[in-house]
């Protein structure tokens, strides 16, 4: 899509149709304790201006979860002490109907030789499928006065002051 074209809404997905999701690049985590996402060549031109942003949303695949018991596994107890059953929907269980992580990090440097874009940390291991990456917006992806069940509302914020 170019900029000023309309989202289509001709395609229909329905229950049946098989999605694709390509893997833009692979999280590295070596020994020397850096992170960072190397993108593949063919898509670097992707993160032109991406060096205007502090964060990004990354979208990734959880590995090891992409099996028929992880994907019906449906409820989980979150790993804060004192939580309830809950729905995988309702938790960050990493088994999930399609096994997509998200994660809010941020933007150490970037760099275009190497295709490379440095980051603080990740809670994806080494080797990673990264499927997306979008800029964090604050103006649209952070929320005032979200409401969490209790089990949630002790987490210490990890960009906030």
């Amino acid at each position: 899509m170019l900029q000023g074209e309309a989202y289509s809404r001709e395609q229909r997905i329905t229950p049946d149709m098989e999605l694709v999701a390509s893997s833009v690049g692979n999280v590295r985590k070596p020994e020397d304790g850096s992170i960072f996402i190397e993108i593949n060549k063919q898509y670097w031109d992707a993160t032109y201006q991406l060096d205007k942003f502090s964060h990004i949303i990354v979208l990734w695949w959880i590995t090891g979860r992409d099996d028929g018991a992880s994907r019906s596994h449906l409820q989980d107890y979150p790993p804060q002490s004192n939580s309830e059953l809950s729905g995988v929907f309702a938790s960050r269980s990493p088994v999930r109907p399609t096994p997509i992580g998200l994660s809010i990090v941020a933007i150490e440097k970037i760099d275009n030789g190497r295709c490379r874009i440095y980051i603080d940390q990740i809670d994806a291991f080494d080797d990673t499928p990264v499927v997306d990456i979008k800029p964090y917006m604050p103006s649209s992806d952070r929320v005032d006065d979200a409401r969490v069940p209790y089990w949630f509302r002790d987490n210490i914020p990890r960009y906030t002051t």
